[in-house]
């Protein structure tokens, strides 16, 4: 009608009628509803621990912040955070303490790719953020799962079979083909001569005369060296030397 004055409703108010719409939709249509728009909604925060707060986007974990972020960011469960707004979160406040995470992990023991990241995924932070870290400490050399093989064969193989070294070294989240290689070139130098000392030394404790067993007894021997990780070719020479 003529002169009819239309309000709005406040903007906390839009945001909340808004947020209700949104959580009515199928999951499908919301996130593409948001995405599409460049906003995301704030749709729980949650305690976590030492001060710090889960926030959830588009009922999603989205990252961690403390109280005083939160306020100063102006975040509020129903408000919605824009792509710019996300980018400055993730790879400013976020990426900068995530690196210096990593650091203070790294100063404490060397460690590998893997299992720096999974450290700070422990603490919550997004797999971007947690990229961002792993490559600039990469960049530094910080870490170097070439060198921590090396270094890890180097200290365990008299000790340890080759074979159980490499599992070891699987377990630990290194590349096989940087196993392999740092085995290939350790083996070749002076593992070959360690491997089988420590087959000699092994199988005297098992049976201090081998020589006298017979063929069952041989097998027996065998079997429980091989289960220590040794290969039965590398068992069978060491006894035929004794």
């Amino acid at each position: 009608m003529a002169g009819m004055r239309i309000l709005h409703p406040p903007a906390r108010l839009k945001s909340r009628i808004k947020a209700r719409i949104y959580a009515a939709l199928p999951e499908r249509k919301r996130r593409l509803s948001y995405y599409s728009e460049g906003l995301m909604t704030v749709t729980d925060i949650k305690e976590y621990k030492n001060g710090k707060y889960e926030i959830y986007l588009n009922d999603e974990f989205a990252f961690v912040l403390y109280k005083s972020e939160i306020r100063k960011l102006n975040i509020e469960k129903g408000k919605e955070i824009s792509d710019e707004g996300r980018s400055d979160i993730l790879n400013g406040i976020l990426s900068k303490r995530a690196i210096k995470r990593a650091m203070n992990l790294l100063i404490k023991t060397d460690r590998t790719e893997a299992d720096l990241r999974r450290k700070l995924r422990e603490n919550r932070y997004p797999e971007t953020v947690i990229d961002t870290a792993v490559e600039y400490v990469k960049g530094f050399h910080y870490i170097d799962d070439e060198r921590y093989a090396k270094a890890y064969i180097s200290a365990k193989a008299g000790s340890c079979s080759l074979r159980s070294i490499r599992q070891k070294l699987v377990e630990k989240g290194i590349d096989k083909d940087i196993i392999d290689n740092e085995l290939e070139d350790y083996y070749s130098l002076e593992g070959a001569a360690l491997e089988s000392e420590l087959i000699r030394v092994s199988m005297l404790k098992i049976c201090p005369n081998p020589a006298s067993l017979d063929h069952n007894e041989r097998q027996k021997l065998f079997a429980k060296l091989y289960r220590r990780g040794f290969s039965i070719s590398d068992i069978e020479k060491v006894y035929s030397s004794l």
